[in-house]
């Protein structure tokens, strides 16, 4: 069915191929003109700026390779252009044609089409030097016909501008404006301005980033201000100071560098597994939307990079997300396991910050790619915004739920609203799932909360195992029909992924026993010898063979891994487990002093602020990229050295990014949300009247925690 989403712009699916459809006398009319035209400049640019013919006759070579061919000039293109093969997000486009505006998509797939070109230049007179031009034009158009309609492609048509959705863009942007406002008051006019002082009278504060001496010294006597405001001085408005100081960006920044001794190896392993995430996406996304590569066979298998022992690396970064998990499975326990108790106020509390503490940020980056994203640019691949847009507009309500992992059903993991999202759906639901329950026993029980995890961690391994084995998964990117199914039924499922959280939990677990140096320098290599097994082993031959499509399966075509089932299916049975073993075995030996340089390594100050800021370096990134690869006009030649500036360019830019936004929303919504849980904790305190004026000659006395003032002197 012909979809017309705005004037200018066009699209046929290939669907539309098959039916008998007939050129429009608008667009036969503009031909003839166009023709007919004396000046043969334009055709001239029409013909060098639509895919020459050497170009399409890679098709012929590998004609499964969607990517191959040219795009022409298209900036050179005076009319407008259209793209074969680009109907829809997953099929790239593999040629271009400079047209007459009049004519649509529709009229491409149109089957009189060639015939209505050819003879649209016979009615007119035109002088000589045209012939060769228009011959030229012509039969690029007859060449690209015949593979469109070999490969069923389909065609768009014109420069696609999403439009608007004024109301809620304009929210989320004086949402925007006013956190950016909120930050630049309390950092810098707020701070520096006039400021009662304990006397009474007014003291001026320059200071921006205060020592360390002033915020211990904060410390120390916020209990009273936070909890007694009414004993001090009338004129200081505590309630306006605490809301102003969560949007103060210096203390940000001082969290940003500010290391946790006991678990700063953890810093390194994060950095580590969101530059790898970045890797895999600036590859996945590059070769899969787009205009996509000039040059796909230095790319794809059997022969292309991805084929190395370094195009294995970058297929491998889907563990990068298992040990996210790992560590965060291993953070909850090392948290909670001194903090939560057994009453219903406190788990319920404990549930509600973890939801609360990531939904700002999570909301501010999913409302940039709906509302603002696709407004930054536009071209003739921009219309791949719609399908990236398309399930926001039905499930936004699934990743407020977080169940955009399970919703829409039974559809791609890249069908799903904000995609990449799917990570922080599955670690609430397993924290919902596990973490209070199993810390509670712990806390009453460590033997037995350990056998209970342990036997959870069996129990999901084995589901995998079943799954895998029923349903025929494979990992293996180019499988074809069986990694589509596992992207499907058990990619983003929280019950594949649950044996990494449940790794971390385990590890957090197991008491400290004493250094043996000999059996643990051997279980760290053995670790790290696996981990380096499992990133590389799939150089051996799951990806020798060119890719299969989505309907075949490497078991039954010669297509995809050369592996035998047996072995495919042990890999994408116990892969994830074995990467867990080993991860959770890392975590251990650097948690109990026993890394034996690799804690040291991972533990360095270079890594804290990135650690601190890969929660939204692992939203943005995307965004970044699809802003970047939708924006392009061309295709581009895929290099090795071009792939790693272009990791380079994505990676700065989306920690910057990542930056502003954790010292403008993440931060100040998590110090408020703090100072909320902390006064929620405090039991009121009735203070007399004749403390009133009275703060410097209060004694010191709180308690069990330090936070709420006892006593108060009787006035002399």
């Amino acid at each position: 069915m012909d979809q017309q989403h705005q004037k200018g712009w066009s699209a046929s699916p290939s669907t539309n191929i098959t039916k008998s459809q007939v050129t429009s006398v608008a667009c036969y009319d503009a031909l003839v003109r166009f023709f007919g035209d004396h000046a043969s400049f334009n055709l001239q640019l029409a013909t060098e700026s639509s895919s020459h013919l050497s170009g399409l006759d890679s098709l012929y070579a590998q004609p499964w390779v969607y990517a191959g061919g040219g795009l022409g000039n298209i900036d050179e293109c005076p009319l407008q252009t259209c793209l074969a093969g680009g109907s829809k997000r997953d099929s790239l486009t593999f040629a271009s044609v400079c047209l007459v505006k009049e004519c649509t998509a529709s009229d491409l797939v149109a089957a009189d089409f060639l015939d209505r070109l050819r003879s649209a230049n016979k009615h007119v007179d035109y002088p000589s030097k045209h012939q060769r031009l228009i011959f030229e034009y012509i039969t690029v158009h007859e060449r690209i016909a015949q593979v469109n309609k070999f490969l069923g492609a389909g065609w768009v048509c014109g420069e696609y501008v999403v439009q608007w959705e004024l109301v809620s863009s304009t929210i989320y942007l004086l949402l925007l404006i006013g956190c950016f406002f909120c930050s630049l008051y309390a950092t810098f006019l707020y701070k520096s301005g006039q400021r009662p002082s304990r006397d009474g009278s007014f003291a001026q504060n320059h200071d921006i980033f205060a020592s360390e001496e002033k915020k211990e010294h904060t410390e120390t006597e916020s209990p009273r201000k936070m909890f007694s405001p009414e004993l001090e001085d009338p004129k200081w408005r505590h309630g306006q100071d605490s809301l102003w100081t969560a949007w103060d960006i210096s203390s940000h920044v001082r969290k940003l560098y500010t290391q946790r001794n006991d678990t700063a190896f953890v810093d390194g392993m994060k950095v580590a597994s969101i530059l790898w995430v970045i890797s895999g996406h600036v590859m996945a996304i590059q070769s899969s939307s787009g205009p996509g590569y000039l040059n796909p066979w230095s790319f794809l298998p059997p022969t292309g990079l991805t084929t190395t022992v370094f195009g294995q690396l970058l297929f491998s970064s889907r563990f990068a997300v298992d040990t996210f998990l790992c560590i965060s499975g291993f953070l909850v326990v090392y948290v909670l396991k001194d903090r939560l108790s057994p009453s219903v106020g406190s788990i319920s509390t404990v549930l509600a910050f973890r939801v609360l503490r990531i939904l700002p940020l999570y909301l501010a980056c999913l409302c940039f790619w709906v509302l603002l994203a696709p407004h930054l640019g536009s071209g003739p691949f921009w219309y791949q915004w719609e399908d990236l847009l398309e399930p926001c507009r039905q499930y936004w309500w699934t990743n407020l739920l977080f169940l955009n992992n399970f919703l829409p059903w039974g559809v791609p993991t890249s069908d799903t609203c904000f995609y990449h999202s799917w990570y922080l759906a599955v670690d609430i639901q397993l924290f919902f799932f596990f973490a209070p329950w199993l810390v509670l026993l712990y806390k009453r029980s460590a033997s037995i909360a350990m056998k209970v995890t342990f036997a959870l961690w069996i129990a999901s391994v084995a589901a995998t195992a079943v799954l895998t084995y029923r349903n025929g998964w494979s990992v293996n990117t180019f499988d074809g029909a069986s990694v589509a199914l596992f992207d499907v039924e058990g990619y983003a499922k929280p019950h594949i992924r649950a044996q990494s959280y449940l790794s971390g939990m385990f590890v957090a677990m197991v008491p400290c026993s004493r250094p043996r140096r000999t059996p643990d320098m051997l279980r760290m290599i053995t670790a790290v010898t696996v981990l380096a097994i499992l990133s590389l082993v799939t150089a051996t031959g799951a990806y020798a063979r060119r890719p299969c499509s989505f309907e075949e399966s490497p078991f039954t075509n010669k297509c995809g891994s050369l592996w035998p089932s047996s072995i495919t299916f042990l890999y994408t049975a116990f892969s994830r487990a074995l990467w867990s073993m080993c991860i959770g075995s890392l975590i251990h030996s650097c948690m109990h002093g026993r890394g034996y340089g690799v804690r040291e390594i991972l533990s360095l100050k270079l890594f804290t602020p990135l650690a601190h800021l890969s929660f939204g370096t692992y939203l943005i990134h995307p965004i970044i990229i699809f802003l970047w690869q939708l924006g392009e006009k061309e295709k581009r030649t895929f290099r090795l050295l071009t792939f790693f500036m272009d990791f380079t360019a994505v990676t700065v830019i989306s920690f910057v990014v990542s930056a502003v936004a954790a010292l403008t929303i993440e931060f100040p919504c998590g110090e408020l949300l703090r100072q909320l849980q902390s006064v929620r904790n405090q039991r009121p305190v009735s203070v007399s009247p004749e403390c009133i004026g009275l703060t410097q000659k209060l004694p010191r006395v709180y308690d069990s925690r330090g936070l709420t003032v006892r006593q108060c002197p009787t006035r002399e």
